[in-house]
């Protein structure tokens, strides 16, 4: 028997129908005079109280979170998938703190997070792992090596295991999106592992296709977004070669439509993303960046997450901070760091 999904962005086909119409209402739909105004540069001045305090109420959520990938597998949650989360969060913070006492503090944080990959099982379980498992965490198991990498962890370990792991890996590469197989591609490339036919940097994408905007859908959102992340290692390179003139001017067409649509929706976890997207290519002055800035700064719960599942915690899902809040948290923290302290070059 299928097991139900509660996974944030699996929709009911009427919610998804509600997405397209939002989608489509915004298309036609213009910013208002003030968000028209809008100067970021200024926002990120005025404001940098407002997100220092938002992000060091998250830091204080993510130190008390426990995620344990084994504990979440066997609950039927991706933990792989969540240990990268929670460790892209604590890069953020690492990236843009020269304070000694806070890099001691997240250095111990991410050394505690970092045992349950010195423990056998979380290799072997996975190499182990029936098809389906095995594809919803293979990539997110590449992603915690590069994270651990960039975080100063002793990783010798881990790459040993890749090694093991990598025939399974390539075998389920034709399975995979476009967006995954250049990730995948990159993380092969940066650990020295050999690509296996057919697998390359290239990018063929949703941009590439020039997909209609009236076609998206939150998946398709969700693709796009990821695409960009790919492009710029999720904000860890500045420059990219993937998209020419002409894919970022199809991008420019696109993202701020998303992000209109998902402030309409108020979708935190997917206008987070398109924030960063934005952030990345440099569109910095438009309406809907400064529009998406001010909603994320302001929806901020009072226990330090982003998102709203009160409807699921009702229902009893158990594991609901790791399952939604963690993601939504995560990318939000990272979107709002970007835009404040990234000092990224502006295109605009």
């Amino acid at each position: 028997m299928q097991r139900p999904s509660y996974y944030h962005r699996v929709w009911s086909p009427g919610r998804a129908m509600l997405w397209l119409l939002g989608l489509l209402f915004c298309c036609s739909s213009t910013v208002s005079a003030a968000d028209a105004g809008c100067h970021t540069p200024e926002m990120t001045t005025t404001r940098h109280a407002d997100y220092v305090r938002s992000k060091q109420r998250a830091w204080a959520w993510l130190d008390q979170l426990d995620v344990d990938p084994m504990v979440l597998q066997h609950h039927d949650i991706k933990g792989y998938k969540k240990l990268a989360e929670i460790l892209q969060g604590y890069l953020q913070l690492y990236r843009y703190t020269q304070d000694v006492g806070e890099r001691a503090r997240i250095q111990q944080r991410v050394t505690q997070l970092a045992d349950s990959t010195r423990n056998p099982a979380y290799h072997g379980e996975l190499l182990g792992s029936a098809d389906a498992e095995f594809r919803q965490n293979s990539l997110s198991y590449l992603r915690v090596l590069w994270l651990l990498e960039h975080l100063g962890q002793d990783t010798t370990p881990y790459r040993q295991h890749l090694h093991t792991m990598q025939p399974r890996l390539d075998a389920q590469m034709p399975q995979r999106g476009p967006w995954q197989q250049a990730m995948f591609a990159a993380y092969y490339t940066r650990f020295g592992l050999p690509l296996p036919p057919g697998l390359s940097l290239a990018l063929d994408g949703l941009v590439v296709q020039r997909y209609p905007l009236a076609q998206y859908d939150r998946n398709r959102a969700y693709q796009l977004t990821h695409e960009v992340f790919v492009a710029f290692d999720y904000g860890l390179q500045r420059t990219q070669q993937h998209f020419s003139a002409a894919d970022r001017d199809y991008l420019y067409t696109i993202l701020p439509a998303l992000a209109r649509a998902a402030l309409q929706q108020r979708e935190d976890d997917l206008l987070a993303e398109v924030m960063q997207c934005m952030t990345y290519l440099g569109w910095h002055t438009a309406p809907e960046y400064c529009q998406g800035l001010r909603y994320l700064l302001e929806s901020q719960n009072a226990n330090g997450t982003w998102g709203n599942y009160a409807a699921l915690q009702q229902r009893g899902v158990p594991y609901i901070d790791q399952r939604l809040y963690l993601h939504t948290t995560v990318v939000t923290l990272q979107a709002l760091s970007e835009a404040f302290e990234g000092h990224w070059p502006r295109a605009d």
